[in-house]
This record gives structure tokens, C-alpha cells and sequence, in this order.
């Protein structure tokens, strides 16, 4: 029986196969040895039909790789191929055998290049046949379910396999046919070298030309492969110089398959991340941004408005002209919905989108709010319990306060204190900015947070983020520290700086005096200590005691080469000096310092820089040696009437009468000479500005000034005009001070009669902003604008006609001649006054809030 069926071994069937060829397809190993023992030349025998395939191949066609072993043990050609061309792993393609592949992959044979027959296979004319080495190839190279690339990726880049993938893209064949070859390309993309071989073989026009087939899946692997190139600044020069953004504009408006436009709109965001210049190619494209907003309608694909919300929020980051487009073409309102969507990822893109459409633009800023996006955004952040979404919210809603103190102020109130210190406590850098900055203004102004954020415990978490890696997080912190120490007119919080005395807060900042390599931490931390020291002889002596504190520190910074340093350094040292005599003298015998280091703020056209030189050389005018004191004193007197009398800026405004209420509680004679140029009737002009923070340091800066008799007398006469403006004093003054014989002639006046304050008047206390984005912005130290425009150092203050003026330039020019303020008679008024005068501003004053109270309840 044996025998037979060895005889029968070479012959053929109907099928044109023999019997050593159905063993070996169907794996019977014992049969095909049977076989070969009889008759050896039966390995090499082909099968009679068109195929023409050996034993060896009619196993890899039954993909059985017993049989393949046993017939390549039995010296079996492995390099055979068929009548088709196809030898054992074209064969393997096209049966998608991934299996018998990789185990060819593992004998390694030279015979049997598997990579090079898979790439040749691929650049085959017939459409099954790419279609098939495109497919194996997808699978070998597929990723692993928990990420990352698969390490097959480097077989076919050192086989030529990139080019070649090119090649297929540019060939004849059915697009169907293409579509695993691209899979496979966006499988291994990822790598730079396959990235570099993509460009270099001149695949990115072709895979932009692509964009205009009719098969949509194509589009969408192109669009694809394109956004992931796209990631790299060097290739998207060469995909704009293609023209991609009008052939991606195309698919746009004539596809609406969301899964197509998700790769579209990716494919705008990358683009747009690389360079400002392809932002602004994006922008300047005709009717790209009505038709992206336009999508927001159309579509309702989770995917898709994600990814469109990205987009937006790319294009227009930074990049001031794609943010008004966008806002002006009224892309706000569908972004407005998405907030509102349960996702928690379409939230946050919709929250980041509106942040950078409003980043650092008053024109945005304006529209977006005069659409109640900060009233959805605040009830958001309020709701979520996601940090991330939380995190999102609040730096949209600080993007959408700009720059204004009285919008700042405005959202951080709405915040609320306790939500802010809960920022400060959390995991996140920017949740830890934000609520430095929003804790910071709600510690500044005429009605400050002070006490509020203390008994928050708000001051505590300062000493962990103190010692933040990030210099932007330490700088907040040390401002934070500055204005919750300090208010308005320099009025000291003892408890506050007694907190930061507790755990240690000078040590720190004396450390990064010292040490910090950067000079605005360095001066930053100097007007700290100065603030903790103001009116707290503890803190002084803690400071003094400090072996790495020294003046000399702070007075070479007076000399930095940044005038923003220099500037701020003769703020802390006017800071340890104020109404510190003994402090004063320290400075002198440290270096002390000369009027000429002033000289530049002093004539600057910036109206902060001359602002807050103005208030240093009154402070530091005893200990300036190189100028006559009751000269730099009236001088600088001059300079902030001035700013009062003539800027325009909410900012200069608050910070001119800040500056003036600290110097009329100071040294003797300079409340009168602040009086003889008609400085009241500047101040109470600023009682009904809209803007808090100027009405209401200027209440505070009356308050003090109503200690002296003529200024007095002047208040008076001015609220007894209008009844309205001692309302708004009263309501400013009760953390301050304010004259009681003033107040006793207040009610004097009150039992007299007065006109009735007329109706409709606005009621400017309590004032919610309106109009948030007027030009001003409130100048702070926190707030400090790094630009500088100073004119050239001279000796002196003199202007062309040698008078010393303190308006800006643009007022000067403007009246041709200087008001009484600019006069020289109005210095040796001033002058006069710092010399005659030796009155002390402490025995006029007396328990007068008892009297206050009783006025205001009258009122």
C-alpha cells in the first residue's frame, strides 16, 4: 500500500497538484518525508496549473510553517518563485500571512530579504498587489496598545522604504490601493528621520495635491500625514510655499465629513503653532475666517469641535489681527456654547480658545465681555471640581481683566478670597499665579483685602511658593508680600508683616536680594523688606541683624544698566526711608545717593517713570548731598501736581495722589508746600472719576491733606459746592485718616444747609466697571510696563525756557507755555514752605473717628 501511494507521489491531480503538493500546503510533514524519501527530485517539482508553485511555496500558500521548516531542512530552493513573480513572501502578502512573515523575519536568511521583497512588492503596477504588501506592511509596523512606535519602523526606513512610500503616493494606481501604504507612513511618522526622508523625496506637494482627490479617506490620511509634518518649523515652509492653506481652505468648504476636517483643523493649529508669519498667512487667506467660524454651525461631532476650538484658539494666539477677525466675525458666541457642553475636554478647549482670543487685546477683551462671557466663565469656575478645567477658567477670566486695576479688582472680588487662596494651595504653576496676582490687587487700593486675606490664612502658603524654581512665581510672591504689608499712603499693616516675620519671610528675601541672578527679583525683594520694615521697628531690627542685608546692595542696583531696576531700587530705598531718620542716615553712610541718579526719571517722557521719581527725591532729598533738600523736595512736590493736573492715565492718576497722600504724612512743611500749588482742587476733581482707584486714593490723599489748615478750608469750600464729594471722601477715608476740626466744620456746614445732591446723579460707590478697556491701565509696581522712553541724561531739570515742568510732553507741546504749576514761582512757594515750616503732623491729629462715623451716619 505504501509503495502505491509513493507511486502516485508525482502524479497530478485535475488541479494540475500532485500529491507532495497538497502535503505540504496542508502541513503533513510525515507525508511529505514519505515522499522525498522515494524520490528526491519531487522538492523541486511545480505543480501543473498557472501558478507553476513548488512544494516549498505550496506550503507558505497553506501558511504552515511546519512544512515550510521540513522542506527548507530538506534543501528545498526558498528563493523560488512562481509563474506570477511571486515568491514565499509575496505569497505571504498576499494572503496576509503576518505570522509566517515574522517567522521568515527570525531565520534571517539572506536569500530571503523579507523587508526588500515586502518594498519591491509594494511598487508593483497591479492594484492587489500594493494593495496587499501595503496592508502587511501597516500590521508590522502597527503600534502597541499601550503607545509607542513599533521598532519594525527602522526596517523600512533603512530598506528606502520612505521614498518608496513617496513613489506609490505619486504612482497610477487606484487610490483605494493607497490608502494601507499611507497608514503605514503615519505609523512611523513620527520619527524625524522618516519626517526628513519624506520631505527630502519631494512627498509634501504630493500629499497636498492629494487634498483635491475625490476619495475621502485619502484626504483624510494626507491631511494626516501633512499635520504631523507640520509639527516641525522647517517643514511647514515648505508645505505653505506648496500652497496648503488655500487647498486645505478647499476642503473646508466643500467637505463636511467631520472625521476629514478633524485633520484639517489639526492641520490649521500646527501650522499656526509654528511661526507667527504662517498666523498671519492663515489670517490674511480671503474668507478662511468666516468659513472656520462658519463650521462652528454646521457641525456637531465632539471630535470635530474640539479640534476647531484648537484651532481657533492657535491661529489667533498672540497674533493681534487674527484675534479681531475672529471676534469681529463673532466667533465668541458659538465658543460660548461649548463651555456649557458635559465633556470636560470641550470645555477646557472652548476656555483656552477664549484665552488666547482676548490675550493682551483691549479690542477683544471689550467684545467678549460685552457678551457675559465672564459671567459664564466665573459661574464655570465655581462649579467644576477638575483642576484642569478650573486652571483653564481662570486664566481665560484673568485674560479677559487686561491690564485695568478696577477690572482686575472687579473678577478677583468675584472670585473671592477664599477660592483664590485655594489656587495658591493647589498643584498648579498657573492656578498659583493667578491667585498671587488676583490676592495682590485685592490687597492694594483705597479699600483693600488686607485683613481679609490674612484671616484667610493667605499669608502662610506665601513661604512655600517663595521658594518656587519658577522666577515668575517668586516675583508675584514677593509683590504679594509688598502689598499686603503696605497700603495706600504707605499705611503700614502691622499684622501682616508681623505673619511674614513668623515664618521666616525676611530670611527669604533677604536670600533672594542677595543671591538671585535676576536684578528684578533682586529689587523686587528689596522693596519687600522695605514694606515689611515700614513702621515695624521688629522687623528692622530682623532685617539689620541679617548679616547679608546691607544698603550698598540696594545702591548698586541704583546703577543697573535696566531702567526699570534703577527705578525701582529708589523705590525701596525711598521705602526704608520714609519717616525713618535713623534709616535715612544708613543709607548716607552706606554710599547714599546722588540727585543725578534721578535726573533721567525726572525728565523722562514716561509719566511713571517721572511719577515715582518724583515721590523718591522728596523722601531721599535729606540724604542727597549733590542738590539743595527743599529744592529736590519741591521739585519732585511739582512734578506730581503736575502729573495730577495734566495726565490723562487712570494709572498715573492713582499713583500721583497715592504718592501725594504718603508725603502729607510725612516730614514737617511738605503738606504745605503740597497745598500752595493748589493741589486740593486737583484731588477733589478725582473724586468723581469713574475709576475706583483714582477717587479713592485721592480721598485718602485729602484726608491726610485736611490736616493742614489752608487745605482745609479749601475742602471744605469744595464739598460744600457739591455736598456728593464728601460722601465719596467719608466712604474712602475710613481705614485712613481725616482732620476731626475738618469734620466738626462739616457739620457746622450740615446744620447751616446745603444744596441737595442732585437726582440721577451716578453712584460711584460701590461702582461696578463699565467700560472696562479704556485706554488707561492702572501703572503699579505689579503692573509695571518693562518699555522705557528716556530722554538723554542732562545736569539739570531745566526745560528749554528753564523751568522745570512735570506734564507730559505731549501738554507741554500742546499749551506752548507752562501753567501756574510749572512756574518757578510756584517751586519757591514750595521751597518756602519745606523750609519755614516745623510743624508736626502728629499733634494735629486727635481721636476723630468717632467724629467721622458720626458724620457719615448723619449723612
Amino acid at each position: 500500500m505504501l509503495i502505491k501511494e509513493l507511486k502516485m507521489a508525482d502524479e497530478f491531480d485535475d488541479t494540475g497538484w500532485a500529491q507532495i503538493h497538497h502535503a505540504s500546503q496542508r502541513g503533513f510533514v510525515k507525508s511529505i518525508s514519505f515522499f522525498l524519501q522515494d524520490d528526491p527530485d519531487l522538492l523541486e517539482l511545480e505543480t501543473k496549473d498557472e501558478r507553476q508553485l513548488t512544494p516549498f511555496l505550496c506550503a507558505v500558500d497553506g501558511g504552515k510553517t511546519d512544512s515550510i521548516q521540513h522542506l527548507m531542512d530538506a534543501g528545498g530552493k526558498i528563493d523560488a518563485m512562481s509563474a506570477q513573480n511571486h515568491g514565499a513572501i509575496e505569497i505571504c502578502a498576499m494572503k496576509q500571512y503576518i505570522e509566517v512573515l515574522e517567522y521568515f523575519m527570525k531565520l534571517d536568511e539572506p536569500k530571503l530579504p523579507v523587508w526588500k521583497h515586502l518594498l519591491r512588492f509594494l511598487q508593483s503596477e497591479s492594484d492587489e498587489e500594493a494593495d496587499a504588501a501595503g496592508r502587511c506592511l501597516r500590521t508590522l509596523t502597527q503600534g502597541s496598545k499601550a503607545g509607542g512606535i513599533n521598532p519594525y519602523w527602522e526596517h523600512v526606513y533603512n530598506n528606502g522604504g520612505i521614498p518608496i512610500i513617496v513613489k506609490v503616493a505619486k504612482s497610477s494606481i487606484g487610490e483605494d490601493a493607497k490608502v494601507p501604504t499611507f497608514q503605514t507612513l503615519l505609523n512611523i511618522l513620527s520619527k524625524p528621520e522618516v519626517k526628513e526622508q519624506v520631505a527630502s523625496s519631494g512627498g509634501i506637494p504630493v500629499f497636498i495635491r492629494l487634498l483635491k482627490s475625490e476619495k475621502r479617506y485619502l484626504i483624510q490620511l494626507s491631511a494626516e500625514i501633512l499635520k504631523e509634518m507640520a509639527t516641525v518649523k522647517q517643514y511647514v515652509e515648505l508645505e505653505v510655499n506648496n500652497n496648503i492653506i488655500p487647498s486645505l481652505l478647499k476642503v473646508l468648504q466643500t467637505c463636511h465629513d467631520p472625521e476629514v476636517l478633524v485633520q484639517i483643523m489639526d492641520c490649521f493649529s500646527n501650522i499656526a503653532n509654528a511661526e507667527p508669519k504662517f498666523q498671519t498667512q492663515i489670517g490674511t487667506t480671503p474668507n478662511l475666517v468666516q468659513t472656520i467660524v462658519n463650521l462652528f454651525e454646521d457641525q456637531s461631532d465632539r471630535a470635530f469641535l474640539y479640534s476647531l476650538c484648537n484651532a481657533v484658539g492657535n491661529i489667533c494666539d498672540h497674533e493681534e489681527n487674527n484675534q479681531n477677525m475672529f471676534v469681529d466675525n463673532s466667533v465668541t458666541r458659538h465658543i460660548i456654547v461649548l463651555t456649557r457642553f458635559r465633556s470636560k475636554e470641550i470645555q477646557v478647549s472652548a476656555v483656552i480658545a477664549i484665552y488666547k482670543l482676548v490675550h493682551q487685546n483691549p479690542h477683544t477683551q471689550q467684545v467678549v465681555v460685552s457678551e457675559n462671557v465672564t459671567e459664564l466663565l466665573m459661574e464655570l469656575l465655581k462649579k467644576t471640581r477638575a483642576e484642569n478645567v478650573q486652571e483653564k477658567t481662570a486664566l481665560a477670566l484673568w485674560a479677559l481683566a487686561g491690564k485695568e486695576f478696577d477690572v482686575k479688582r472687579y473678577l478677583a472680588t468675584q472670585i473671592e478670597v477664599n477660592l483664590l487662596i485655594d489656587f495658591v494651595n493647589s498643584n498648579s504653576e498657573d492656578l498659583h499665579f493667578i491667585g498671587l496676582e488676583a490676592l495682590t490687587v485685592l490687597a492694594q487700593g483705597p479699600l483693600n483685602y488686607q485683613t481679609e486675606i490674612a484671616v484667610a490664612n493667605g499669608i502662610a502658603p506665601l513661604g512655600r511658593l517663595i521658594r518656587s524654581e519658577k522666577e515668575y512665581i517668586v516675583l508675584s510672591v514677593v509683590r504679594a508680600m509688598s502689598a499686603l504689608c503696605v497700603g495706600v499712603g504707605f499705611v503700614p499693616h502691622p499684622k501682616n508683616q508681623d505673619t511674614i516675620l513668623k515664618f521666616r519671610g525676611i530670611k527669604y528675601l533677604v536670600a533672594l536680594m542677595v543671591h538671585s541672578a535676576n536684578e528684578e527679583i533682586q529689587v523686587e525683594s528689596a522693596i519687600a523688606l522695605g514694606s515689611i520694615a515700614l513702621g515695624n521697628q521688629t522687623a528692622l531690627e530682623d532685617i539689620n541683624n541679617n548679616i547679608d542685608f546691607s544698603y550698598v546692595r540696594i545702591l548698586k542696583l541704583m546703577y543697573s544698566e535696566d531702567p526699570k531696576v534703577r527705578l525701582l531700587a529708589g523705590h525701596a530705598l525711598a521705602t526704608f526711608a520714609y519717616n525713618n531718620i535713623n534709616q535715612q542716615k544708613v543709607i548716607a553712610e552706606q554710599g547714599g545717593v546722588r540727585f543725578n541718579c534721578f535726573i533721567q526719571f525726572l525728565q523722562s517722557d514716561e509719566e511713571f517713570y517721572r511719577c515715582n521719581a518724583a515721590f523718591q527725591v522728596v523722601v531721599l532729598a535729606r540724604i542727597i548731598p549733590d542738590e539743595e533738600q527743599a529744592l529736590s523736595s519741591a521739585a519732585g512736590i511739582k512734578l506730581l501736581v503736575d502729573l495730577l493736573q495734566d495726565s490723562e492715565s487712570n494709572d498715573i492718576l492713582a499713583l500721583a495722589a497715592d504718592c501725594i497722600a504718603r508725603l502729607a504724612h510725612t516730614r514737617a512743611g511738605v503738606p504745605s508746600a503740597i497745598v500752595s500749588i493748589k493741589t486740593v482742587d486737583h484731588l477733589c476733581s478725582l473724586l468723581t472719576r469713574q475709576a475706583e482707584q483714582v477717587r479713592g486714593n485721592a480721598a485718602i490723599a485729602l484726608g491726610y491733606l485736611s490736616f493742614n489748615h489752608s487745605a482745609e478750608r479749601q475742602i471744605l469750600n469744595r464739598c460744600r459746592n457739591d455736598p456728593y464729594l464728601m460722601r465719596i471722601l467719608l466712604y474712602y477715608t475710613k481705614q485712613t485718616k481725616i482732620s476731626p476740626s475738618f469734620l466738626q466744620a462739616w457739620r457746622h456746614y450740615k446744620r447751616i444747609g446745603l444744596p441737595r445732591i442732585p437726582e440721577g446723579r451716578t453712584n460711584l460707590i460701590g461702582y461696578k466697571p463699565e467700560g472696562m478697556f479704556e485706554d488707561g491701565r492702572p501703572m503699579t509696581m505689579l503692573s509695571f510696563d518693562d518699555t522705557s522712553n528716556t530722554r538723554s541724561s542732562a545736569s539739570n531739570l531745566a526745560g528749554e525756557d528753564g523751568r522745570l515742568t512735570g506734564r507730559s510732553s505731549r501738554a507741554s507741546r500742546i499749551s506752548g507755555t507752562p501753567r501756574h504749576s510749572a512756574t518757578p514761582t510756584a517751586i519757591q512757594a514750595a521751597s518756602a514752605n519745606l523750609r519755614g515750616s516745623q510743624l508736626s503732623l502728629d499733634s494735629q491729629r486727635s481721636q476723630h473717628s468717632l467724629v467721622q462715623q458720626e458724620v457719615t451716619a448723619g449723612d
